[in-house]
């Protein structure tokens, strides 16, 4: 008796599992996916090719889902529910640059964290690294049992800069500071649009034979764009001598960071701008610094070999 009732609960559970199995194989049917082939076209745009591609596919109707993968920087399939979609993508593996408001196509943007410069009450935040963009406002996708090939090339949003001043004698300085105030802080994926940064922008600089070197970046807006924030950009120079006393230099470099009137970059897609500060005289004269009661004076009392022919690399 127990086993006729086993077998009878055992053929029960299989038609079920049948049943259930037939459910379940509707609702794939229900929710079919693409293959979906990205390939990403790096030609002008740079040699150096970043490690890893996010992609997001955010949902437009009530057909699609939000799909996000990673891929390598050639690109690679992608399985996505048919639907209509706008598409970010952009490289991941970046040091300075942070991604927020990815819950949509129209909130996801770049930005920069916080750094700081002599104190912690100065605050900056970094120049942000190269970040490449590809952004679709809206792809189509059909239900096929062939590969939708999307194939495009990704733009540059950052744009790199150097320059360089002659500093007279180096040989009194501890450290340096340098920022540039109101450049682009931000860059919108979707939108492709720019907001000036709250903050100054760190600069990286390095004394070398009697020239200070400084590198800097901020994001750029799409080829086309030409509206930008009417803020000038002022770049400040925070001499620390080794009185520990600081001389401040300013320079407004508006003009020097101006779109050409036709578009147009430089040639070499990874190469820098590089600008020329106008300084007065064509060189900035470090002070000297106030002597030090009862001593030669100096930061430690030892900074001679700081000489104008080193090659020092300056805190910031």
């Amino acid at each position: 008796m127990k086993s006729a009732r086993y077998m009878y609960l055992l053929l029960l559970s299989s038609l079920l599992m049948i049943l259930v199995g037939c459910e379940f194989r509707d609702v794939l049917d229900d929710y079919p996916v693409s293959g979906v082939e990205i390939k990403l076209n790096w030609t002008g745009v740079t040699d150096k090719l970043p490690e890893t591609m996010r992609v997001i596919f955010y949902p437009k109707n009530e057909e699609g889902r939000r799909i996000e993968s990673y891929l390598p920087p050639a690109g690679g399939e992608v399985k996505v529910p048919p639907g209509r979609y706008a598409v970010v993508i952009y490289n991941y593996n970046t040091e300075s640059v942070l991604i927020r408001g990815d819950e949509s196509y129209e909130t996801i943007e770049a930005y920069t964290g916080h750094c700081t410069g002599l104190a912690t009450t100065e605050e900056m935040v970094w120049s942000p690294d190269a970040l490449y963009v590809v952004a679709l406002d809206d792809v189509d996708i059909k239900k096929s049992d062939e590969v939708f090939l999307m194939e495009y090339k990704p733009e540059a949003v950052v744009q790199n800069y150097s320059f360089d001043i002659k500093i007279v004698g180096a040989s009194n300085l501890s450290g340096v500071v340098c920022n540039v105030s109101g450049l682009n802080g931000c860059y919108r994926l979707g939108k492709r649009t720019c907001s000036a940064s709250e903050m100054p922008v760190n600069t990286e600089v390095v004394i070398k034979n009697g020239v200070l070197w400084g590198y800097f970046s901020q994001f750029k807006l799409s080829e086309g764009v030409k509206t930008r924030s009417t803020m000038p950009f002022m770049l400040t120079l925070k001499l620390i001598k080794t009185d520990n006393t600081v001389q401040e230099v300013k320079v407004d470099i508006t003009e020097l960071l101006a779109p050409p009137p036709d578009g147009g970059g430089v040639e070499d897609p990874d190469e820098d701008v590089h600008i020329e500060v106008p300084v007065p005289g064509g060189e900035i004269e470090v002070e000297k610094p106030a002597p030090t009661p009862g001593g030669d004076g100096g930061i430690g009392g030892d900074v001679g070999d700081w000489g104008d022919e080193d090659n020092v690399e300056l805190p910031v």
